[in-house]
This record gives C-alpha cells, structure tokens and sequence, in this order.
C-alpha cells in the first residue's frame, strides 16, 4: 500500500505544471524604443489585484525593478510611456490513475493462449491547481496605443512569501526582455 501511495504521490508531481514560469512578449516592431527615457505607472481599471496589499507588491516590483534597470527614469506627467499591469487566473484539474496489481493474460500453450485472471486495483486522484498570470503593458503616452505587452504564467503557490517569489522571478525576467526590445535587439 505504501508503494501504491508512493507510486500516485509520484504521478501527481510530475503530471503537475513545472513550476518554472512562462514569460512571453510582444511589441511594436515599429516603434522607437530607443527613445523612450521616462514612464508612469497607472492602475489599470480593472483585473488588478483584489488585495490591496499583493497589488502594491506587484507595483512595488514592477517600479523599484524599472527605476533599479537605469534606462527609465519615473515621472509623474508627461511620460514617454505609460505602464500598468493586469492579472488573470484559471482553476485547473489534473487527474491521475494508478494501477497496482497483476492481470491480463498469459503465455502461449501449444497454440493456445491461456487467459489469467489477477488482482489489480486502480486509484484515481483529482488535484486542483490555480494558473496566474502577470500582465504588464506599456502604452505610447501621446499616441495611447499598446507597444510592448509581457506576460508570465505561473502554477500560482499557497504562500504568500512563495508567491511574491514567483511575482519578482516574472518581473525579472521581463526586465531582460525589455533590455533587449529598448537595446534594438529583439527578444
């Protein structure tokens, strides 16, 4: 039994979603990021964080992360940019069976295919998870138009201070990324 519960507990952690995050970015091919020296982040006016206090860590890591880079400088009116981020998430199930025990059929008997019968038990474990995903846009502030949108998705963690992990590891990321964009690099 104790083998059967290893062998589930085993299925179950590798059926999960890595824990690794999926960072992606898109952007205007056209648009001059060279020239981009100042931003302002702006609240979105909707799918932020309902809690207040993981809303002001995800700006607080957005902003402090920006301004650490040295490539844009924060204002508080006419910005080259402006920034906000969204957040979405979805429940998800993943089902898993194990079987433990023999049964089937047998050899071959002179031609003959002998039919055994045999214990088996199958087990299956539904696990939910919840998949989140960090959305940061920026927008031309004179043409209010979308020019560079990242996004990470993770397998979202119970803890509060794992989550703020997985919030700095997305934010890190997509710096590296818009380094490359504002360099004239690509992605």
């Amino acid at each position: 039994m104790k083998r059967a519960l290893g062998i589930a507990m085993l299925a179950l952690a590798v059926a999960l979603p890595a824990a690794a995050q999926k960072v992606n970015i898109d952007y205007a091919h056209d648009f001059d990021f060279s020239k981009v020296k100042t931003y302002q982040y702006v609240d979105s006016e909707k799918d932020t964080s309902p809690n207040q206090l993981m809303h002001e860590r995800i700006v607080s890591a957005i902003t402090t992360k920006i301004n650490a880079a040295g490539i844009l400088r924060q204002v508080t009116e006419n910005p080259d940019i402006v920034i906000t981020y969204h957040l979405s998430s979805k429940e998800n199930t993943v089902y898993n069976t194990t079987s433990v025990g023999y049964g089937g059929y047998g050899g071959y008997w002179g031609g003959w295919r002998g039919y055994g019968g045999g214990m088996a038990s199958a087990t299956t474990y539904a696990s939910t998870y919840t998949e989140g995903t960090l959305i940061v846009d920026a927008y031309d502030a004179k043409e209010k138009k979308l020019v560079w949108r990242g996004s990470g998705t993770v397998t979202v963690k119970e803890k509060t201070e794992k989550q703020i992990e997985q919030i700095n590891k997305i934010v890190d990321k997509l710096s590296e990324k818009w380094k490359k964009i504002h360099a004239g690099k690509g992605k």
